[in-house]
């Protein structure tokens, strides 16, 4: 049955053990992850680099320094009612390096594409319209936006536009080709957007979701948040089945900074029924 094997995945993707609590002053942070290290070994072996699980760098100088397979570190402002910052360090540790499976490094790093000149002209002079899109997507794909938004961020109009004139098949090709190959930043948010439109979807599935394992950041995360987009707006059914080997890596570990999202996207993402769209219970997945 569809939908059967993502639901497979999920039971029986490992959980991450228990966080580690450090209290400060500028506020909580909790390591998830732990399971050989001590806090206090983690902290020791950071100070050794100069650095603190306090520290903007921390992520990256447990994997660059530290052998950790992978690492994220988020923080949330005032989080849970307290007036205090609430940071959140995910690990998977060196000796469960194979759980940390992302694609290949992409190796082309193409110059702005011409194809998409418009569209990247709004995103270099306004460093923060990426951003704004990402967090109000319905700005780009609803049939009709907000205006509020759009009086906040006249760019966004103006890429709305951009998107509304590259959605033929041969620019869906192209899209999928650079977010898969490309390291050129502006090239990978163009396409992310390309194949986020409604208009694509489900077509564009695959090349979204291998995205999610992306080493670079910014198309792994920039993915995670179209596709969460998509399932809970388009309502297409999509047969998540095919990716069940892409969820497990995941679950499993791989691409922490987007694990949040891509956990939200999996429980978003309903099994069809034999009426359509049906709610995710044991019966509509099979009697798990």
């Amino acid at each position: 049955m569809r939908y059967l094997g993502v639901a497979i995945a999920i039971a029986f993707a490992p959980s991450l053990p228990a966080q580690a609590v450090l209290d400060t002053p500028s506020g909580r942070y909790e390591v998830i992850g732990l399971e050989r290290w001590t806090l206090g070994a983690l902290q020791d072996s950071l100070a050794a680099h100069s650095e603190s699980l306090t520290s903007h760098a921390c992520a990256a100088v447990l994997r660059s320094k530290l052998g950790f397979p992978d690492a994220s570190v988020v923080t949330y402002r005032g989080r849970s009612g307290r007036s205090q910052n609430y940071t959140e360090i995910m690990v998977v540790e060196p000796q469960d390096s194979a759980r940390v499976q992302y694609l290949p490094l992409p190796t082309d790093s193409a110059p702005d594409r011409h194809e998409w000149q418009d569209g990247i002209a709004l995103i270099r002079r306004n460093a923060n319209l990426v951003g704004f899109l990402l967090n109000n997507l319905q700005v780009l794909y609803a049939a009709a936006p907000p205006d509020s938004l759009l009086r906040r961020s006249p760019d966004s109009e103006l890429f709305r536009t951009f998107l509304a004139n590259h959605t033929t098949a041969a620019d869906l090709r192209l899209a999928g080709w650079t977010i898969r190959n490309d390291k050129n930043l502006n090239n990978i948010s163009v396409a992310a957007f390309i194949l986020g439109s409604p208009s694509g979807w489900p077509a564009t599935s695959a090349d979204l979701v291998a995205a999610l394992r992306n080493p670079i950041q910014h198309a792994s995360v920039t993915a995670a948040s179209l596709l969460y987009y998509l399932v809970g707006t388009a309502r297409v059914p999509v047969d998540w089945d095919a990716f069940v080997p892409t969820f497990r890596a995941l679950l499993d570990g791989t691409n922490l900074f987007a694990y949040l999202a891509i956990s939200a996207l999996l429980e978003e993402a309903p099994p069809t029924t034999a009426r359509g769209w049906g709610p995710c219970t044991p019966q509509s997945l099979g009697g798990l």
